[in-house]
């Protein structure tokens, strides 16, 4: 790994330009206004401040979601991640830590402004790998205009009342193998928070108590299971081939018959007014029992890592650091499409007027957000496991075949 090494005056939050010019580093992110468009709006700030250019290249989001990020690495100066993958890739040594180019006033900063866990979700082995430049959960989505607030189903029995008044047509899921997998996270969370206890406890690596080092419970998998057996029921028979993108598309087309998603990651660009698009609101996840308090669901979001193989780590590293400040955040970031990783944005009245109280219609779920294992071996597990779902499902395997064979990948493909 490189040393770390000095950078220029920094930019975003103190101001002043650097005196180093002609730096070019490449980043890569994934294929979608939030992602690219965010992220290059940035650079070209950064680049005037500080004469540091940063090139992005965008990959699609189902590469995004499951390619391991070993070969972008070798590749690219800065690589955007999910957090899952951090486990693998600080084993096989393709990350240079933050800690080792920022200081901790800024880590404790980001630390006590992160929305939900999305900070900590890249803090691994007492080192910082990524900025949490952006931050999601799963979340419910409909058409504006088309459904009125009071109709959006609270709790996750109400889905089927909703089917039955629209049509199983106006309900969409984002269910293709790896977005189902996602789905069933959230619901094994919303059952285990409908226990008496009413826990939503977490570990000390962000995973939930439910989400064992053997496994998922199986009691709490077994209920989740059937959850969402009876969820695609009904939901249109394409949601088993969507992904968010293609479910929130369909909710912003004003003819289109789907105009209701019960859980779906949350994208800001769609609660924009897009040209003839129609609006799409969000707001909090649904419960299983009709609970007072929100349960939380699945963490998403994007970090910003830099690679260890990087000519100009330190400067790489500042580009995170700008990219993550409380003023760019709010600011470039925000008025590109960004969908921010600080709090103090999903709080801030003026932004959430600009996009139709996507943040306040959400920030409960997102605080109580979960986190999925980040151990060596986690994202190969996921690919198997969302494929099993997936096709056990379709088939309708019985639920106890299916919680041997995902608890069984579990032991196969994690060292924990």
């Amino acid at each position: 790994m490189n040393e770390p090494r000095p950078t220029g005056v920094r930019p975003g939050e103190h101001g002043g330009t650097s005196v180093r010019t002609g730096t070019r580093l490449r980043g890569i992110t994934w294929d979608h206004p939030r992602g690219i468009a965010a992220l290059s709006a940035c650079a070209a700030q950064f680049h005037r401040e500080t004469g540091i250019a940063v090139e992005w290249t965008a990959r699609p989001l189902h590469v995004f979601e499951d390619a391991p990020i070993a070969e972008p690495a070798r590749e690219y100066d800065l690589v955007a991640l999910d957090h899952p993958f951090v486990g693998d890739a600080v084993a096989g040594g393709v990350l240079a830590p933050l800690d080792a180019y920022w200081d901790p006033v800024d880590i404790a900063d980001r630390k006590g402004d992160s929305a939900g866990p999305s900070h900590a979700s890249y803090h691994w082995k007492s080192r910082l790998w990524g900025g949490a430049v952006d931050a999601a959960c799963m979340v419910s989505a409909y058409q504006d205009g088309r459904v009125d607030p009071v109709e959006v189903p609270r709790r996750w029995g109400a889905v089927e009342q909703f089917a039955l008044r629209y049509g199983r047509e106006a309900v969409l899921l984002a269910a293709n193998p790896t977005h189902l997998w996602c789905t069933l996270l959230s619901l094994c969370e919303a059952v285990a928070a409908a226990a008496p206890d009413r826990s939503q406890k977490r570990q000390a690596d962000g995973r939930p108590d439910w989400w064992r080092d053997t496994g998922i419970d199986p009691e709490v998998l077994a209920a989740a299971l059937e959850l969402a057996a009876a969820l695609l029921r009904h939901c249109a028979p394409e949601s088993l081939a969507s992904d968010p993108i293609t479910v929130l598309e369909r909710l912003a087309d004003r003819a289109d018959t789907a105009i209701y998603s019960p859980l779906v990651f949350g994208y800001i660009t769609y609660s924009r007014s897009r040209g003839r698009a129609a609006v799409v609101r969000f707001t909090d996840a649904p419960t299983v029992h009709g609970l007072d308090a929100t349960v939380g669901t699945l963490a998403g979001g994007v970090g910003l890592s830099v690679s260890a193989e990087s000519e100009f780590p330190g400067d790489a590293a500042e580009f995170v650091r700008y990219a993550t400040s409380a003023p760019v955040q709010r600011g470039r970031y925000s008025t590109a499409g960004g969908q921010a990783g600080r709090r103090s944005v999903w709080t801030d009245d003026r932004i959430n007027e600009q996009v139709a109280d996507f943040y306040r219609g959400t920030v409960a779920t997102m605080d109580r957000a979960f986190l999925r294992p980040r151990l060596p071996g986690y994202p190969a597990y996921q690919r198997a496991a969302s494929h099993t779902l997936h096709t056990a499902l379709t088939n309708g395997t019985p639920t106890g075949d299916i919680v041997s064979s995902l608890n069984r990948l579990w032991r196969n493909h994690v060292r924990v």
